[in-house]
């Protein structure tokens, strides 16, 4: 997995048909990921698998017909199964595909309606953090099983924490939003084909509610990412806005230049798509 490929995500485009994206994408030769948000499709597996793009399949990806939210720190058993198995699935298809890795959210506390993800979500219940934590770890422990079989990294995604999702005192319903617990993670779980898909507009958000330094919170994280998800934002929202010269985490990524990159940039234009992909390039080799 060290070598650097940047890959578009299919949330900017602004076709939701993944035919449509599959067609735009291969007549720029653009690298693609998979990602959420695309319409059901029955043949979605069969597209991603007979692309001749390079590709990444990514967490909620295929979107099954009975929509649901991936968890693998649920306490609903059902929920959690449903949830390793389409991790073990996304692990089949990168492996398939000859993609560099497979990567899914960090676990939740409690378990959100699909219709309220990137929005406020309903806390209605007390929840013990460390029972899901738990839980959390028994499931990745269970689909590193697979990659390990698969020779497929597996890697987690760092949550967004936003304020409308804490309370007064600050709690958080979400794991892997900050250093601390990102550091927990990996120590705790020791996997050469396990690390952390780094998504810089997740960090941005969760350190502006918790109150930190994203740049030292990125510097602590450093041994673990393998691969990492770009997009900007106003630090309230994850709005996957378009990043600038002034990018908040510009000056570390020539640290990172060997590994995956993906612009989850949304719905933007083909001007822009390469605009971005561009300034993402000149990031990873300078030398600030």
């Amino acid at each position: 997995m060290n070598v650097t490929t940047i890959y578009l995500s299919s949330v900017a485009f602004h076709e939701r048909n993944i035919h449509d994206i599959i067609a735009a994408a291969t007549a720029q030769a653009f690298n693609l990921e998979f990602s959420s948000g695309l319409d059901f499709d029955p043949s979605m597996e069969e597209a991603f698998l007979s692309s001749d793009l390079k590709r990444l399949p990514h967490n909620y990806f295929p979107a099954p017909s009975a929509p649901f939210v991936l968890n693998l720190a649920s306490k609903n058993h059902d929920l959690r199964l449903k949830s390793i198995q389409m991790c073990k699935n996304g692990l089949r298809l990168a492996k398939a595909a000859n993609s560099p890795f497979y990567a899914a959210h960090a676990g939740f506390c409690i378990d959100p309606d699909p219709n309220f993800l990137g929005k406020q979500l309903l806390t209605v219940h007390e929840y013990d953090r460390a029972k899901h934590w738990q839980l959390f770890l028994s499931s990745i422990i269970e689909v590193l099983a697979d990659a390990q079989t698969l020779n497929v990294p597996f890697l987690i995604e760092n949550n967004v924490l936003a304020k409308f999702n804490t309370n007064e005192q600050l709690q958080n319903p979400l794991f892997c939003c900050e250093a601390t617990e990102i550091i927990e993670l990996f120590t705790t779980i020791q996997d050469p084909l396990f690390g952390l898909l780094l998504d810089t507009a997740h960090l941005k958000v969760s350190c502006e509610t918790l109150s930190l330094n994203a740049e030292n919170e990125m510097r602590d994280i450093l041994p673990y990412i393998k691969a990492m998800h770009h997009s900007d934002n106003d630090g309230l929202t994850d709005s996957n806005d378009p990043f600038t010269d002034d990018y908040w985490c510009r000056n570390l990524l020539s640290a990172l230049p060997n590994m995956p990159h993906v612009v989850e940039v949304k719905n933007i234009n083909l001007q822009m798509k390469k605009k971005q992909i561009a300034l993402l390039e000149k990031f990873l080799t300078y030398e600030y």
